[in-house]
């Protein structure tokens, strides 16, 4: 039977998860690592390198198998994936853009980093959280700075995405044991499909080892309800294939 956590060192707790990381299929490094212990809460923080060539679905299922491999540990865990490409000696993107989007007045942090490389451009992809108190504006204006303070301070960077989520939105995730990599790997998966429009809610719902899926999908307005359960048929099917401990998947199409 596994020590509590409050009996093992914090030595021991990296040793084993820097172990379980790199038995992630699709990991070629444990660039950084920072394991954090107070009272019987642990926070992980890591940073993955990856091959260059992967697409941002394929970077985001390496995150979830990560942050899964954690909690096969450490069910508790607060865990916080990042994952940037194989780049030059002294090239650290995700340091710059996790300095850069902290300092932002209104950002209380960002976190789940991926950075990706195309055409020797860099795509940064990560989330934001901020004050439950803000108003979508004023959440938005923050965004916006995030966005552009990381673009003005590396020239390689080409693009940035950000999804912003308040700290409650985290916390309650978290208490349900839901993976933040789901829902943006999700996301970036139904951009391979055209007549998808927008995905505007991803709902988890997780109970005991259940997991149901909802997903709503804007379609165009013209799309025949036929071809639209097709494609919604042939995402769900993708998903399945890179989840297949997901219980349940309902895909509701909407018109644009």
């Amino acid at each position: 039977m596994p020590l509590p956590l409050i009996e093992r060192s914090k030595e021991e707790i990296a040793n084993t998860v820097k172990t379980k990381l790199e038995s992630v299929e699709g990991v070629k490094g444990v660039s950084q690592l920072d394991v954090r212990i107070s009272g019987k809460r642990l926070d992980v923080n890591v940073l993955l390198s990856v091959a260059t060539s992967l697409r941002w679905e394929e970077s985001h299922k390496i995150a979830l198998m990560a942050e899964r491999k954690v909690k096969e540990e450490y069910p508790r865990a607060r865990v916080s994936v990042n994952t940037e490409p194989l780049l030059g000696a002294g090239k650290n993107v995700w340091k710059i853009v996790k300095d850069t989007a902290d300092r932002v007045p209104g950002s209380r942090g960002v976190h789940n980093i991926h950075v990706q490389k195309i055409n020797g451009k860099l795509y940064v992809d990560t989330h934001l959280e901020v004050s439950a108190n803000m108003t979508v504006k004023q959440a938005h204006e923050v965004a916006d700075q995030v966005e552009k303070r990381i673009m003005e301070a590396d020239s390689d960077i080409s693009e940035v995405t950000v999804h912003i989520e308040s700290a409650s939105e985290r916390v309650s995730r978290e208490m349900a044991g839901v993976e933040t990599e789901l829902e943006s790997y999700v996301t970036h998966l139904a951009e391979k499909f055209p007549d998808i429009k927008d995905v505007c809610s991803v709902e988890i719902r997780k109970i005991g080892d259940v997991v149901h899926l909802v997903l709503r999908c804007h379609f165009d307005a013209s799309l025949s309800i036929q071809k639209a359960h097709t494609i919604s048929g042939q995402l769900e099917k993708e998903i399945r294939s890179a989840f297949p401990k997901i219980t349940r998947i309902d895909v509701h199409e909407e018109p644009l």
